[in-house]
């Protein structure tokens, strides 16, 4: 019984076959690794735009803040500060104090807004 051996043109379209697949497969890899990179790359630059447009927010001290308020009769001690939504200034929380009048010497919590005007902190609306 005799084998058949495979004819030298078998052998070669073989070989080819095998590095056209293998190549083949290498591409396809480094296309989707590249996508994948490119997305990557889109995301940290996309990242960065977002933290460059995030800017600290100034904010007033208790200091700034009571002297914006004390032509109204009170202070107030600042616990948290926040931007303005699509306008300027922040909105603060705290304890507001009433230095002046018949409730003098009360306090509550409340939530007041100040902006920065010519360099100094005023209370608005």
């Amino acid at each position: 019984m005799a084998l058949n051996k495979p004819s030298g043109g078998a052998v070669f379209t073989a070989a080819i076959a095998f590095l056209v697949g293998t190549t083949g497969g290498y591409a396809i890899n480094e296309v989707i690794r590249s996508d994948r990179q490119t997305d990557l790359e889109h995301e940290v630059d996309r990242l960065k735009s977002e933290a460059s447009q995030m800017t600290i927010t100034e904010v007033p001290s208790n200091e700034e803040a009571s002297a914006a308020l004390a032509k109204s009769g009170r202070s107030i001690r600042v616990s948290e500060c926040k931007p303005r939504p699509a306008v300027p200034g922040v909105t603060c929380s705290g304890i507001i104090t009433t230095t002046a009048g018949s409730f003098a010497g009360t306090s509550q919590p409340g939530v007041l807004s100040f902006a920065k005007i010519d360099g100094v902190w005023r209370q608005i609306q």
